[in-house]
């Protein structure tokens, strides 16, 4: 999962959404191309999520390119669903929720250091479509939608989640489209000052 220590882009990739499943939605952006279509760019995608590709319980297949496509069609819109605050598909919600029921794994007690312990399942060890579908189960009740946010540069398909202090953040990442807007902005005011 993307975190603040991470670099924006992983193996030319962007991680720069600050959740898992928004860095899914993000892997087929318009001006780079789709990262999953081939069954080596979903494994190398995994790989630099921290997934493992054949992860998961006995019984959970690995996904095939339909179903990798599928939940990353349905989170997309989900994400605009929950950005505008509009209600989501049933359908889109009906296939999360068949990967969590396929990917949940029920907590195990362990004894350890003299006390009993509930471990959960961590979602680098879950099938990774459960796993993303976990993130966005999780992020759906716990994080604000309001800083669900379209990257600001018009010619940029990538969304994020701000997690900017004060929720101004408008560019997927300041080292690309945030660096773009500064030397435009920087162009224009030199052209302006010429033409004084």
């Amino acid at each position: 999962m993307a975190t603040a220590q991470d670099s924006d882009f992983r193996d030319g990739m962007p991680f720069l959404g600050s959740r898992l499943w928004i860095d899914f939605a993000n892997s087929a952006p318009v001006a780079l191309g789709d990262f999953l279509a081939t069954p080596e760019g979903w494994a190398k995608w995994l790989a630099a999520a921290g997934l493992k590709a054949g992860a998961g319980r006995k019984g959970v297949a690995a996904a095939n390119l339909a179903d990798v496509h599928a939940l990353r069609a349905a989170l997309q819109r989900l994400f605009d669903a929950l950005q505008t605050g509009s209600r989501p598909a049933a359908s889109d919600l009906d296939l999360v929720n068949r990967y969590l029921v396929a990917g949940a794994a029920p907590p195990q007690l362990s004894w350890r250091d003299g006390k009993l312990l509930v471990e959960q399942q961590e979602a680098g060890d879950m099938d990774p479509l459960a796993a993303i579908a976990a993130d966005f189960a999780d992020f759906a009740t716990l994080y604000e939608t309001a800083r669900l946010r379209h990257c600001a540069n018009p010619e940029c398909s990538l969304i994020f989640y701000d997690t900017a202090r004060n929720g101004t953040r408008r560019w997927c990442s300041m080292s690309a489209c945030g660096n773009r807007h500064k030397v435009r902005s920087h162009r224009m005011r030199a052209a302006k000052l010429e033409c004084s």
